[in-house]
């Protein structure tokens, strides 16, 4: 598989046509055994006249017999047209995608090594120094401060592949439903919000689309420095959204609600929908007071913020939607902005409601 790109589209000189495939050689037997029972002029003639290059050479690699008759002599080098390998190397993905993905990137397939997105229990700053290599940014892996959720391009483009391809190529949907907790990344004085998030996967429109679902209670803590630590950890909703205080332009209003009744905390409100200004992000935050459960007879704060991401068709890793949300990823990722006009807040959460299983 690693000497694939070196193939080549150069074809047999005419007398290959008549049988001779080689001076001073007999013409194998195996010929015998080609796919269609047409004489080797006929299939020279399809293979140069009527098969796209990447085509020709993707047919030639089915069988030992046709390839020694389109490659009679040792297989010189390939064609060096960067659309004509990745033509190739995509269609050998649609043949290999159970073991194999293409990376626009690096321009070269990949033994699948992703079992996709991961949750548990990390360090989001050392994560930071083991998964970023800038020699190969579309082969970093994308996660948000304050959660153990880690995604990459490599699931992405998988998962989608089963959903274009068909099975087994690439990931099960089922691969993004995740469990991730609360990360050591800016604790309020030695003490971790006892966040917890569902993740879940949904493939609409030709795309992909994540939902996260978080929640949060303040059972243990006083209001005070409840109130405070949420301020203080600097939680991601997505790459430009965090739940401090600290950064008031891009940071949840639902928790910043000025309350009447709650003065200095939080105001209650349900399902209360924004949405990112950079990537295709929307979240819905509902924001409660009341009682737990036995154990815990008095009232508590109770935060739940639910949101939507949507990923594009994973098709390349420069896609822009990608992009935005894998704001880690590569450098124009940081400056993108969100059109409003084609998705208004709520739009990406509509799509998401939109699914109807079927019965």
């Amino acid at each position: 598989m690693a000497h694939l790109p070196r193939l080549a589209l150069t074809l047999p000189p005419t007398g290959a046509a008549r049988g001779v495939l080689h001076p001073g050689r007999r013409p194998r037997a195996a010929f015998r055994a080609l796919p269609a029972p047409l004489p080797t002029d006929i299939v020279l003639y399809l293979h140069r006249e009527h098969l796209p290059p990447a085509t020709a050479v993707a047919l030639s690699l089915t069988c030992k017999a046709l390839f020694g008759l389109v490659f009679p002599t040792a297989a010189p080098g390939f064609s060096r047209d960067p659309l004509e390998r990745q033509a190739l190397q995509l269609l050998l993905e649609r043949d290999l995608g159970q073991h194999w993905w293409y990376c626009h990137g690096c321009s070269l397939l990949h033994r699948i090594r992703s079992q996709g997105p991961t949750g548990g229990v990390h360090d989001s700053s050392s994560r930071r120094v083991i998964i970023w290599n800038p020699r190969r940014p579309h082969h970093n892996s994308h996660f948000l401060d304050g959660s153990s959720f880690v995604l990459d391009y490599e699931s992405v483009r998988l998962v989608m592949n089963r959903h274009f391809l068909g099975s087994p190529n690439g990931l099960p949907l089922e691969s993004f439903d995740v469990e991730a907790s609360s990360t050591v990344f800016n604790p309020w004085q030695g003490r971790l919000l006892p966040w917890r998030e569902r993740w879940s996967a949904r493939i609409l429109q030709d795309e992909l689309f994540l939902s996260a679902t978080s929640t949060l209670s303040s059972a243990g803590w006083a209001d005070e420095t409840f109130r405070a630590a949420l301020d203080h950890e600097w939680r991601q909703v997505c790459g430009h959204v965090r739940t401090s205080s600290a950064l008031p332009y891009h940071t949840v209003t639902a928790l910043r609600h000025p309350s009447r009744e709650y003065a200095g905390f939080f105001a209650p409100c349900r399902d209360f929908v924004e949405a990112c200004g950079q990537c295709l992000t929307d979240y819905a935050t509902t924001v409660e007071r009341r009682r737990g459960d036995a154990k815990q007879p008095t009232e508590s704060w109770f935060i739940t913020v639910t949101s939507y991401y949507q990923l594009g068709s994973g098709r390349s890793p420069t896609d822009a939607k990608w992009e935005a949300f894998g704001h880690r990823t590569t450098v124009s990722s940081y400056f993108t902005k969100r059109d409003f006009v084609a998705h208004p807040p709520g739009a990406v959460k509509a799509v998401w409601d939109s699914y109807k299983p079927w019965s």
